[in-house]
């Protein structure tokens, strides 16, 4: 293993746990570096304004943690850490990897004293999925060529996009954790080393096989559309290479193999490339991407289709068809899952052939310059920019305008093309998205927004409130309750997914680059909102009010999630934990309120 890639998966695995401890779990003070400089006797200058003074009381230790960068909404940049040695009372560099095996003990002791030990033994799990995270970094930095490669941003195509996503979710302990993959598995399948594989096809016979879809065609002419037929009258039917040989294992596979409903093919036809998701797969040339179950936890859940968000893709494609709202927003786009194939076996909801298509508007080069906001807003390699400097900075030179200014024009652009549409989606129609990261696409072919598109099937929260108006649009909407949430469930996701998550994951990259403050940004976005709220008349305008004027902040909890081995995909209601985090919105006004409030004093 190169040092050079073990060091940089270090760090970035190390600033993905800590970020998350910080916010989730950490006994955290914030000191200035002068003022600990006076207390303490470190054994090197500290960078930076600020450090964190970190305490697992349960095992008595103190961390200093060096800080480089302190975000408003973000993460932070954390650089050494520093351990005390009460024996020696001396402050020790310590290694960032038993830093964050501390912390995790630390919860573990805390499950303990809380009674809680169906918990505890959880904790080696999470050791195992951290090491497999930074492990699984390392080695696509040592397989890869992830060095700049002198292509503008702009001319990026969806798929080198896709592929680009070397560190993972900014707020996750184990961004890269991929369970159940094997080592020579990950050259094929996983999109950051750019492999490529055929499907692998079943023989079905028509009694099996069921379909769902909206488009308005016949059934018979969509299954000849996408599923080719045999001289023997069975369907093919398409399956990912690793969920094929799981099937392969299942006795009720092999009961339907033998009473000659299944046969396996094996690999043909035209290859595919693995999307961010790694189980939604990409051809240039075809009409559909597709979206498989596969045996692998990826991050915090074993990745599988469900029956019911088979429904949810065709019954939401008939609800954007009904609806006048991607005609009145023009710039806003979705990608549909209108089609989904499943199979009907004995004793099965889900079987593991439940597979989504996925519209493919990104044929042929259409993709072109098109990201998603996971990739613009990821940390560069060292000495090298983000892909939002990057294109920051053509901005700049395109248009002549100063790195702040093509900034604030940028953000404002995308404010614009995204999440004032979402916001608009929820009040009217009382549909809310699953906004994060990873299921936003920006067109940035021209350097500045000009396209948002939504995808994954599995990111739609309806409002019980409109429930009646939406089943009378789409009557088949009665065949999907779990689509219908209550408006404080909602609340909650929407502003985790389209705010922590998304736009102040922008925020940051931009304040973290040094192309314009955090606070500027979040300022202009607090007038916005006000300027919002005013055309605003039901669900929308509560959920903005809920924005500025709550102090805290409902916050997906990824690490306490993956501690606690929650499975979200399993639980009811897919409900991770959530925890709270300071609302840096309700914070920016108070500050103002106060500035306002001297300065009235003062020329008193």
């Amino acid at each position: 293993m190169h040092n050079s890639a073990k060091k940089i998966a270090e760090k970035a695995s190390y600033e993905a746990f800590m970020n998350c401890y910080i916010r989730e779990v950490g006994d955290v003070n914030w000191v200035k570096k002068n003022d600990l400089l006076k207390v303490f006797k470190l054994p090197y200058i500290l960078n930076g304004k600020e450090g964190l003074e970190l305490v697992l009381p349960l095992q008595h230790i103190s961390m200093i943690i060096e800080v480089n960068y302190r975000s408003l909404v973000g993460k932070h940049k954390l650089g050494r850490v520093y351990k005390f040695y009460d024996k020696e009372t001396v402050w020790k560099e310590e290694e960032p990897l038993n830093c964050m095996i501390s912390c995790i003990q630390e919860l573990n002791l805390q499950a303990k004293n809380n009674n809680c030990h169906e918990m505890t033994s959880h904790y080696d799990e999470l050791i195992l999925r951290l090491i497999d995270s930074y492990h699984t970094i390392c080695t696509y930095m040592e397989k890869s060529d992830f060095k700049n490669n002198n292509k503008n941003v702009e001319e990026y195509s969806f798929l080198e996009s896709e592929q680009s996503l070397l560190f993972g979710h900014w707020l996750h302990p184990t961004p890269k954790s991929r369970q159940g993959m094997a080592t020579w598995q990950h050259d094929l399948y996983a999109p950051e080393l750019k492999g490529s594989f055929q499907l692998h096809y079943f023989e079905v016979d028509q009694s099996i096989l069921k379909e769902r879809f909206y488009g308005g065609e016949d059934s018979s002419l969509m299954k000849i559309k996408i599923l080719k037929m045999t001289k023997e009258g069975k369907y093919l039917f398409p399956m990912h290479p690793l969920q094929s040989q799981w099937l392969l294992q299942q006795d009720y596979v092999q009961q339907a193999m033998q009473a000659n409903l299944l046969k396996y093919v094996g690999p043909m036809g035209d290859t595919f490339c693995a999307t961010s998701s790694i189980r939604t797969v990409y051809n240039k040339k075809d009409n559909w991407m597709y979206k498989f179950s596969i045996p692998v936890k990826v991050t915090n859940s074993m990745r599988v289709n469900k029956v019911h968000e088979l429904e949810a893709g065709v019954v939401m494609a008939e609800l954007f068809n009904r609806i006048d709202f991607l005609q009145k927003h023009k710039c806003f786009r979705v990608l549909n899952d209108p089609i989904s194939l499943s199979l009907n076996l004995p004793g099965k909801i889900e079987n593991g052939f439940e597979v989504i298509l996925r519209s493919n508007p990104f044929k042929d080069g259409e993709g072109k310059g098109v990201h998603s906001i996971a990739a613009l807003v990821q940390d560069p390699l060292p000495e090298e920019q983000s892909l939002m400097e990057q294109l920051v900075q053509n901005i700049s030179r395109t248009y002549q305008l100063n790195t702040e200014e093509a900034s604030f024009q940028w953000f404002q652009k995308y404010w614009h093309c995204s999440v004032v549409p979402m916001i608009s989606l929820y009040d009217e129609f009382g549909l809310a998205l699953e906004a994060h990261q990873q299921n936003s696409l920006v067109d940035v072919s021209n350097g500045f927004p000009t396209h948002y598109y939504f995808r994954d099937n599995q990111g739609y929260y309806l409002s019980n409130s409109k429930r009646e108006k939406l089943e009378r649009m789409v009557v088949n909407l009665k065949n999907a309750p779990e689509l219908f949430y209550d408006e404080e469930m909602i609340q909650h996701r929407f502003t985790y997914y389209l705010f922590i998550n998304h736009i102040f994951s922008i925020i940051y990259r931009m304040g973290e680059d040094g192309l314009i403050a955090e606070e500027k940004l979040v300022q202009w976005m607090i007038k916005e909102l006000n300027n919002l709220k005013q055309g605003l008349s039901e669900e929308g305008k509560r959920f903005v009010h809920f924005l500025l004027n709550n102090k805290v902040l409902p916050c997906k909890a990824n690490l306490l999630t993956r501690f606690h081995d929650v499975d979200e995909l399993l639980t009811d209601l897919e409900q991770a934990v959530y925890t709270s985090m300071p609302n840096p919105i309700y914070f920016m006004q108070s500050m103002e309120k106060k500035e306002k409030h001297y300065a009235t004093a003062s020329s008193v």
